[in-house]
């Protein structure tokens, strides 16, 4: 790269306040850098330079293409001393609000709660036995700590790519 190019920026990657790095002779260099809220991992095939240098980033055109791009630029924000800006990919409140009541419900179970008394507590259920044996609320319950058991069984490594299904084709 060009050192006299205008559109050029420097990085000094040892300079920044709070990375953490390991080398591992094998694979390269790791490093973990966290600038206000957000936190940015990087490798390197080789140790850094010492003072300055220019990068460039490869990204893989696959399925996590457009959330590698949107990381790196975020990083590019971060180093610029630029506001990051929203991250496109967080949950909608909706959902993350139904995945906090599967958590909610999978910890209720496990420590020995029933789905009524769960709903009770979760749903705003009040009533009978009668009243809970045809409420909604009752397969609703059943529904969230099914998906739950999913998520903690696994599943959660689908929420990691949101929302890019890395099912399709």
């Amino acid at each position: 790269m060009d050192t006299n190019d205008p559109g050029a920026m420097p990085i000094n990657l040892a300079e920044l306040s709070g990375v953490i790095a390991q080398l591992d002779n094998e694979e390269g260099w790791h490093g973990f850098w966290r600038s206000g809220a957000s936190s940015h991992q990087f490798w390197l095939p080789i140790h850094p330079p010492d003072g300055c240098a220019t990068y460039v980033v490869i990204l893989p055109l696959d399925k996590l293409l457009e959330l590698r791009a949107e990381a790196v630029l975020r990083l590019w924000r971060a180093l610029a001393g630029r506001p990051e800006g929203r991250w496109v990919h967080d949950f909608p409140q909706q959902t993350r609000g139904r995945h906090i009541l599967r958590l909610r419900a999978v910890d209720g179970r496990a420590n020995g709660a029933s789905y009524r008394r769960l709903a009770e507590v979760l749903l705003g259920f009040r009533g009978r036995k009668a009243d809970w044996e045809n409420d909604p609320r009752k397969n609703q319950v059943r529904r969230l700590v099914a998906d739950g058991r999913y998520y903690v069984r696994g599943g959660y490594r689908d929420l990691l790519c949101y929302p890019i299904s890395l099912q399709e084709c």
